[in-house]
């Protein structure tokens, strides 16, 4: 695969995903700026908005990063504290997104801990969502996001996974721990404040 720095050695693919019936279907025959939404052309498709699909209510305190998220996944992406440390976001991807079991254990990694066992993973608890339930995680650790260079320690991940056939939305939150612990019932709320985005007849 193609990518912006060029690798000193080969890279084992270790993970494979199928892709959802419900995702686009990518069209080979077309130049990046194209592909990748950079020309300015009339006829060109825009980029589907998926933030319409969705309303909520951000909490008391938070606001929203003015800064755009360079890999275009975050529906919406929050940040609170004093120093704006904490993150939270929104993310909808189409159909299982690698499923729940890999989703959680990613970010067991990003938390330098030891993958659920599938026992594990079937106990998590879970809570309301969308009318239904979604799979929540919360777990202690030292926090590497992606792209960062060094981990963050102490601190406490928030995780919220709704799946259906068609869509997976996920809603993550980080931070210091003790930040963390003063904005649970924050995210909780959050979490219950997002709903479709159905438009008035």
């Amino acid at each position: 695969m193609p990518s912006c720095d060029r690798l000193g050695k080969s890279e084992a693919i270790t993970e494979s995903r199928e892709i959802s019936i419900h995702a686009p279907r990518p069209n080979v025959d077309i130049p990046s700026a194209t592909r990748f939404f950079d020309d300015a052309r009339e006829e060109q498709p825009q980029r589907p908005d998926f933030r319409s699909l969705l309303t909520w209510t951000v909490p008391e305190g938070w606001s929203e990063n003015p800064e755009p998220d360079p890999m275009g996944m975050r529906l919406l992406d929050l940040r609170f504290g004093p120093n704006k440390e904490g993150e939270c976001y929104i993310s909808l991807m189409p159909g299982s997104a690698g499923g729940l079991d890999a989703n959680v254990n990613r970010w067991r990694t990003q938390m330098d801990q030891p993958a659920y066992t599938a026992e594990e993973l079937a106990a998590l608890p879970k809570k309301p969502f969308f009318n239904r339930e979604a799979t929540f995680v919360a777990f202690d650790g030292d926090f590497k996001g992606f792209g960062a260079d060094t981990a963050k320690t102490g601190y406490r991940m928030l995780g919220l996974i709704h799946s259906t056939e068609q869509a997976t939305i996920f809603v993550k939150l980080t931070g210091p721990k003790e930040l963390v612990e003063q904005n649970t019932a924050a995210f909780d709320a959050f979490c219950q404040s997002i709903k479709p985005n159905v438009p008035r007849q």
